[in-house]
């Protein structure tokens, strides 16, 4: 299937926050995602930074390889931290097993951390393994915004996964 037949099957599938009955992910949408700053043109980093911004971690944690990322996040929020333990994680896509075994310890050790995937549908293995997460018993909640990802392991809320509109 073609990337734009892809994208609208999602748009179709997917919601806007008048479709959202968790006020956690409603309160994300409405004053984090739909905020009206744009950070860069780049629509899956664009959703990153709004991540950055509405969550307002301390510390981040990077793939190997991401320095000019990393530099751009410094800039736009220079009192980050970049040491353990990190209350958010970033991975450019999906590509391992290793992957999601880090992603379920990452789990264990913070609970209340984030992980944000940048390209979960940058090729079909990307796409398995986040529908793998998906229905992983560690994740709790997880939004799909057809660029990039978000995964929550919060043990307070019930399982659910979101298709949101970006």
């Amino acid at each position: 299937m073609s990337n734009t037949l892809q994208y609208l099957k999602f748009w179709f599938e997917a919601t806007n926050e008048h479709g959202i009955h968790s006020p956690f992910i409603y309160n994300f949408v409405t004053k984090g995602l739909y905020s009206k700053h744009n950070y860069c043109s780049s629509k899956s980093l664009n959703i990153f930074f709004k991540c950055i911004k509405y969550f307002k971690p301390n510390s981040i944690g990077f793939d190997q390889g991401i320095e000019l990322l990393k530099n751009k996040v410094k800039d736009q929020f220079p009192s980050l931290s970049f040491q353990e333990p990190f209350d958010m994680k970033y991975y450019e896509s999906l590509v391992t097993e290793s992957q999601i075994l880090a992603m379920e310890n990452y789990a264990k050790q913070q609970p209340n951390g984030i992980i944000y995937i940048n390209s979960i549908r940058k090729n079909k293995i990307s796409t398995e393994f986040w529908n793998k997460l998906v229905l992983a018993d560690f994740v709790v909640v997880s939004i799909d915004m057809y660029f990039g990802g978000i995964l929550f392991f919060h043990k307070t809320q019930a399982k659910e996964h979101f298709k949101i509109r970006t």
